[in-house]
């Protein structure tokens, strides 16, 4: 047997759930996409840090720098050489490398470690450039 408390409690339950049901189409669920921001390179998993892009340009025995080498600790670091000598593109003493071939390679990661590291191409022996990193 229902007490009145619970009786009331029952009724009332009845009223709001008969009173949210309708003919009219029930809304449209909501689905949320959260972009990744803007950065010019990055791994896929967003990041929000500036990233600096550096492209070094080694053809024909000469070799132009563009961007800066200088950088500040924490800095994400977008590297790009082309070449036209398939190598390995080293930062040897952050043991970073990546491999060269078909003319260009590329090299992302963040610059954590201060010093100054030179860029090679290892098994041609020439040093490309040196990032400064304070």
């Amino acid at each position: 047997m229902l007490r009145l408390p619970h009786l009331a409690c029952a009724l009332l339950f009845l009223l709001t759930s008969t009173a949210c049901t309708s003919d009219e189409p029930a809304p449209p669920s909501v689905t949320r996409t959260v972009a990744p921001p803007l950065n010019q390179t990055g791994p896929n998993t967003p990041d929000q840090r500036p990233v600096t892009a550096i492209q070094i340009d080694h053809r024909t025995g000469k070799t132009t720098v563009n961007g800066s080498t200088s950088l500040t600790q924490g800095t994400v670091v977008d590297l790009t050489v082309l070449s036209d000598l398939d190598d390995q593109v080293t930062i040897e003493v952050l043991q970073l490398s990546t491999t060269l071939t078909g003319g260009s390679a590329r090299l992302q990661f963040t610059a954590t470690t201060p010093g100054t590291f030179p860029i090679r191409l290892r098994d041609n022996k020439i040093e490309l450039a040196t990032l400064k990193v304070t």
